[in-house]
């Protein structure tokens, strides 16, 4: 099933996602919006990691801080739990 969101972080920065999803895993994700990460590709990093990943919040949310973490990818505007709002929001939790 296709699923989308806009989340607009503290700062105002847009986290778009587009993702689909099937029996409540993550096939793929696309991350897209106004802000910056750095380094760059770390975004594709973090959306391969997404994939196979359950939709809920602890799983999620542990994943993407051990994103951060070991890729040392800094958000500019925004935070690694605007990315894990941005793709609840897509599932259609916040």
């Amino acid at each position: 099933m296709d699923r989308s969101s806009d989340y607009k972080a503290l700062g105002g920065k847009l986290v778009r996602v587009r993702l689909k999803e099937e029996k409540g895993l993550i096939q793929s994700v696309k991350i897209t919006g106004d802000f910056f990460l750095v380094p760059e590709e770390s975004l594709v990093k973090l959306e391969k990691m997404l994939e196979d990943a359950p939709l809920r919040e602890q799983e999620l949310r542990l994943l993407v801080d051990r994103f951060f973490q070991a890729t040392r990818a800094q958000g500019l505007g925004v935070s690694s739990d605007d990315f894990v709002k941005a793709i609840l929001l897509a599932r259609g939790e916040s």
